[in-house]
């Protein structure tokens, strides 16, 4: 009967090595575990999605510019055709024009949102991180 070498425990610990430091703990593409644990804790209930009405308690009215964008204001944007408004975007915390386009097909006006030109420039860096949340 043969005995085993040192050289033989050390080819299978290393093998053994690789095979752990390779597989990894999860076969999702980011390598971590992913489960949806997002739960909105408000006024005493859980809730899956933030509600409508916290939204507009506190950041006030909603609505989506054409480039899909998200944008709040505290009063209601009530702009006709082809007109332009400037009001302050509590989101994104500077002054934005909006103008209004009537849309036949839709469901009313699509808007399109640019910054005022009189407002103060924001970091490029500042702004993608206000976008993403």
């Amino acid at each position: 009967m043969k005995s085993i070498s040192r050289y033989h425990i050390l080819i299978a610990v290393v093998a053994l090595l690789i095979s752990i430091l390779t597989k990894g703990c999860t076969t999702s593409p980011s390598g971590a575990f992913e489960h949806s644990t997002t739960i909105y804790y408000l006024d005493d209930k859980f809730h899956e999605d933030i509600p409508e009405e916290f939204i507009f308690k506190t950041w006030g009215y909603r609505i989506i510019d054409a480039v899909g964008r998200e944008h709040t204001y505290r009063t209601k944007v009530d702009i006709p055709h082809q007109r332009k408004d400037t009001k302050w975007c509590t989101i994104h915390r500077q002054s934005e024009v909006i103008k209004a386009h009537y849309d036949p097909k839709g469901d009313g006006y699509f808007y399109w949102v640019n910054r005022h030109k009189k407002s103060l420039w924001v970091c490029p860096y500042i702004q993608k991180k206000c976008e993403k949340s």
